[in-house]
């Protein structure tokens, strides 16, 4: 029987943990480079890796230069191929790249959240590219909610990380810096870096366990990220009914152009540019705005449950492994 290795770094994302547990993969933690390297020479040998971060693809290539045969399998939801984060592939740190390509160059196939990552990704590799999303915690719950519709709040949901700003908060403050009228919340883990940036019309709260009273109270979620593999949150508001705004920078925009695309704004608009947009949408009646929401909610209906997503990933892991085997 094929035995399966999951290696992560530090505190591995819940919906990859559930993906590696669904395919019988041990869990093996590191919390860096040497101890990547460490655990490449003294941990058991497994027939194929499962890995969530670059620094965990260091066990099975250590391993690889051991002289054993294995299968190096790379969950591609952390950004890498995106050329337009400054933390991977678009760095100017030349060492950085060529170490960067040097892992890529290791990976045998790659399962990313978005069909957007996997157009990134096979511009960087030759290793087969399949696509399975992020599924939605607590999302009975989430279809439950009724949101008001008729209010001007918006909510963004999503972590800090400085100096990257990924998810792009500073431009989105810079945003509702010219629309006064409207209300924003962010909430979101290190976001209380933020709050001497809250004003009137923005506020800025500190990590929250309970979103769903959040998504209750906004008529509108909104994220316009720098680059985002596959925003969970996303599919969270369009499950709750929430009107989803987002840019073509996020791995789920063409989830929702399948819906409407006018939701879906250019990532080259100015802060200008874009208060206009959010205004246009913001002008639509009260029944449009009714019937936008359902058709989202309709839609993320059958989508994102933890039991298909769990069962399609499998899928996409056995069928890595028998386009591998073909080779």
């Amino acid at each position: 029987m094929s035995t399966i290795g999951f290696i992560y770094k530090n505190k591995c994302h819940p919906v990859t943990q559930t993906y590696a547990n669904s395919i019988g993969a041990v869990p093996l933690r590191i919390t860096g480079f040497l101890d990547a390297l460490f655990k490449g020479i003294t941990s058991p040998r497994f027939d194929s890796y499962f890995v969530e971060s670059v620094m965990s693809i260091l066990v099975p290539i250590t391993k690889r230069f051991l002289g054993n045969k294995i299968t190096i399998i790379f969950r591609g939801n952390d950004g890498l191929f995106g050329e337009k984060t400054t933390a991977y592939l678009g760095t100017k740190n030349p060492f950085k790249k060529w170490f960067l390509l040097f892992l890529i160059k290791h990976m045998d196939g790659i399962i990313v959240e978005s069909a957007m990552t996997k157009l990134h990704a096979e511009r960087w590799t030759k290793a087969p590219v399949l696509v399975c999303e992020s599924y939605v915690e607590e999302k009975k719950e989430l279809e439950k909610i009724k949101p008001n519709l008729s209010t001007k709040n918006f909510l963004f949901i999503g972590e800090y990380r400085p100096p990257y700003d990924h998810k792009n908060i500073h431009f989105l403050l810079s945003v509702f810096a010219l629309l006064p009228e409207y209300h924003l919340i962010i909430i979101g883990k290190n976001t209380k870096l933020l709050q001497p940036l809250a004003s009137a019309n923005v506020e800025i709260l500190d990590y929250v366990v309970d979103k769903n009273s959040y998504y209750k109270n906004a008529t509108y979620y909104i994220h316009l990220p720098k680059y985002e593999t596959g925003p969970i949150t996303l599919l969270e508001a369009m499950t709750a009914g929430v009107l989803p705004i987002t840019n073509t920078n996020a791995g789920h925009a063409s989830v929702m152009q399948d819906v409407d695309a006018r939701f879906v704004l250019s990532s080259n608009l100015s802060a200008t540019a874009t208060a206009s947009v959010i205004q246009s949408l913001v002008s639509f009646s009260l029944t449009q705005k009714h019937k936008i929401s359902e058709t989202f909610k309709k839609n993320a209906h059958s989508h994102w449950n933890k039991r298909s997503m769990e069962k399609q990933f499998r899928k996409s892991w056995d069928l890595l492994l028998r386009i591998l085997n073909n080779k």
